[in-house]
């Protein structure tokens, strides 16, 4: 299904989102990035879904925000959806079949998991125009990767190709391109298949561990534990009692 610059593709209980826009490398304008938003919440609120992927249309992920837009003033920073991506709870993962630039290359990052192409590359260009980091890459980026190596990013703007984005941990998969989608399915498809609640839970906790000190983070990990025990103690009695 096209919806207004995106595909939906239902496949099982993995939800791709491809950015639709191949003749413009997949730039996106401000209307996409609303409708980004509203993707996200439809994905959240539906039970059937339990992954959600994001790639791009053609050879490239995403050249970032329209620069026809940006030059007539029209572009909407704003309209990215960096808050929605912070609080969806269930796994997302960028499969990332080619070019990420500027807020490409943010869109990837703010995913939990990247699958890149062999062909796959990231820039973070902003600093050369003069500008900050932005759509929320300040706080994803050097999570990743650790502060320097984000600094160095940032303030350099050169690209990074697949090979050097896994050792930097930037990518968490490499494979041919021949065999990305199938690849990324996969991988979707086997954190799909755990217990319902188990991804939710376990990136909430890893989520709070990065804003908490060591002993917070024992605490979210064993009140994360405990919480677990009794959902799947309950689905046991429910299972039994049928």
């Amino acid at each position: 299904m096209q919806d207004d610059g995106w595909q939906v593709d239902q496949q099982g209980r993995v939800r791709w989102l491809l950015i639709d826009r191949p003749a413009r490398k997949n730039a996106m304008t401000s209307a996409m990035g609303t409708r980004l938003g509203e993707l996200l919440e439809d994905a959240q609120c539906d039970a059937g879904t339990r992954v959600i992927v994001i790639s791009g249309v053609g050879d490239a992920f995403s050249a970032g925000l329209d620069r026809d837009e940006i030059a007539s003033g029209l572009a909407n920073k704003s309209s990215f959806p960096v808050e929605a991506f912070y609080a969806f709870t269930k796994p997302t993962i960028a499969c990332v079949n080619g070019l990420a630039y500027g807020g490409g290359a943010t869109l990837a990052v703010a995913c939990d998991m990247r699958v890149v192409a062999d062909s796959g590359s990231f820039t973070f260009g902003l600093a050369k125009l003069g500008l900050t980091p932005e759509w929320g890459s300040s706080y994803f980026l050097w999570r990743q990767v650790g502060w320097s190596r984000a600094l160095d990013l940032f303030l350099t703007g050169r690209p990074v190709d697949a090979a050097e984005a896994f050792r930097l941990g930037l990518a968490d998969r490499v494979v041919a391109d021949a065999d990305l989608r199938a690849e990324t399915q996969r991988f979707a498809e086997q954190l799909a298949s755990l217990p319902e609640g188990a991804a939710e839970a376990t990136k909430a906790v890893l989520r709070r561990g990065l804003d908490v000190d060591f002993g917070e983070a024992r605490e979210v990990e064993r009140a994360g534990l405990a919480e677990r025990v009794r959902a799947m103690r309950a689905r046991a009695k429910d299972r039994a009692a049928r």
